[in-house]
């Protein structure tokens, strides 16, 4: 029987458990036998490092989007060929978010993943709230500034608990994420547009950053460690006016018995008008191809897992955001609390640049937005954009001035 081996980064052990029984089915189809690996966020790139450096370990990784490109750079990845992304529908089946991530900037013609999933943040509002401090939903969200005012009236307004924003742990990747949103709402960007110089420290994107910290600065210090699944609990009984929610908690939200709660009173918007969607590719190994037998059964199973039928399976079991547009359609149908937020995330929504030397640039910039909030609390009347500039601006010097070298 032929051998394979899948690498994984669950969420959460539903995820091991859904992800195995699809495995089961590909197994007993085609008698191929598939042992999963699971990672960690917290390790698993320098997992997948060792693996690209030395051409060995598993056939297949779900990996994070956005470090397809410095692998592929690696030439440690194997590229899929037409007729085989034919078969699961091409790039018009995904978000067209997603698919950026699967090739590198400049090169939509040799494509090294497939989208598995997508991954958006959303802000759950209360109309009954809103209206109560004063706000007009209909003008409250979709561009940055008319979300800066929104949290800012209701910062000032008397309500229990007006807006939350649940923090982050190390290595503060959903930092950058959010962030993404308010640097690309702002005019900003984190790269030109060769994608070998950063520009993160140009005022639009430090006036972004700065918008994004006023978030958290916003959020009562008696609120600041309340997480999403608390926050949205509290949204449900009243308490809590709005809250920034990732794709996943929302989700798993809207499916729980609690939604009946709060379902006239319930809004749900993108962050800004050019929110950041991102989301998890599978990839092959370069090194599988040294087995045919291996390469066409890894390929088979890339396949498999990203039909529509086995997308939507592990979507809507997991609460997950799937990166397939037939699935999308099928889980956010119109009438779906996050029908439109997803629909515009998928339309208007950006994943970062895909260059390879991107991945190091993330890791840096979510360091740097960690160490921002930690002055953050320090310095309570330390201007956020003073707070911003002193760690964009040398951060960008050091970078653009290593990469040149």
């Amino acid at each position: 029987m032929i051998e394979l081996e899948f690498s994984t980064i669950p969420d959460s052990d539903l995820d091991l458990v859904v992800l195995s029984r699809l495995v089961a089915e590909f197994s007993q189809e085609h008698h191929v036998h598939v042992r999963l690996s699971p990672m960690t966020w917290g390790n698993a790139w320098t997992e997948l490092m060792t693996i690209a450096s030395h051409g060995r370990g598993p056939h297949i990784s779900h990996i994070g989007g956005s470090w397809t490109s410095s692998l592929a750079m690696m030439n440690a990845l194997r590229p899929f060929q037409p007729a085989e992304l034919d078969v699961i529908g091409g790039a018009s089946a995904f978000m067209q978010p997603t698919w950026l991530s699967t090739y590198l900037e400049g090169e939509a013609d040799k494509v090294y993943a497939i989208p598995w999933t997508g991954y958006i943040y959303v802000i759950c509002y209360r109309k009954d709230l809103l209206k109560q401090a004063g706000i007009d939903e209909n003008t409250a969200f979709g561009t940055l500034e008319a979300l800066s005012a929104t949290i800012k009236k209701l910062s000032r307004s008397d309500l229990e608990i007006p807006w939350l924003n649940p923090p982050i742990v190390a290595p503060y990747n959903d930092y950058l994420h959010t962030a993404a949103s308010w640097v690309w709402g702002s005019g900003g960007q984190f790269l030109d547009d060769s994608g070998k110089k950063l520009v993160f420290d140009s005022d639009a994107c430090v006036r972004g950053v700065a918008s994004w910290l006023d978030t958290y600065r916003a959020v009562r210090p008696e609120h600041a460690g309340i997480g999403s699944v608390e926050g949205l609990a509290l949204f449900a009984s009243g308490k809590a006016a709005a809250v920034l929610a990732d794709i996943r908690a929302a989700d798993s939200f809207f499916a729980s018995d609690t939604l009946p709660l709060v379902r006239d009173n319930l809004g749900v918007a993108t962050l800004t008008e050019v929110p950041w969607c991102g989301g998890g590719n599978m990839v092959i190994w370069n090194h599988t191809r040294g087995v045919p037998e291996q390469e066409k059964a890894a390929v088979a199973l890339v396949q498999f897992l990203n039909s529509r039928k086995n997308q939507l399976a592990w979507a809507r079991e997991v609460k997950s955001m799937p990166a397939r547009m037939d699935a999308l359609e099928e889980i956010y149908q119109t009438g779906h609390p996050l029908h439109d937020a997803v629909f515009l995330a998928a339309r208007r929504g950006l994943p970062y640049m895909s260059v390879p030397l991107w991945r190091r640039v993330e890791y840096q910039l979510a360091l740097a937005l960690g160490a921002i909030m930690d002055e953050a609390r320090a310095n309570p009347q330390k201007e956020s954009i003073q707070i911003v500039r002193e760690q964009l601006e040398p951060l960008a010097r050091r970078l653009n001035l290593a990469f040149s070298g």
